[in-house]
């Protein structure tokens, strides 16, 4: 995990459920498959679409760059 993930995970922001790539389970063997074919590992779930704002908010002031948030509670 590069530094903007550990960033904003250290920041215990209500709401923020963590980055998709450490939520599930790649079998090894996949592991580097999956990493490339998927992108989105990198994007940051959220709970309610309050935390991912702050999660922005968050990487404009200390210049992280680019954040993708995935908000669960926008989902069908």
């Amino acid at each position: 995990m590069n530094n903007m993930y550990n960033h904003i995970m250290k920041a215990n922001i209500p709401g923020v459920v963590g980055r998709l790539g450490d939520l599930g389970e790649i079998p090894k063997e996949y592991d580097d498959i999956i990493s490339t074919a998927c992108g989105r590992l990198d994007n940051i779930v959220t709970e309610t679409y309050e935390a991912a704002s702050r999660v922005l908010d968050m990487s404009k002031k200390y210049n992280l760059g680019r954040v993708t948030c995935i908000i669960l509670d926008k989902i069908s």
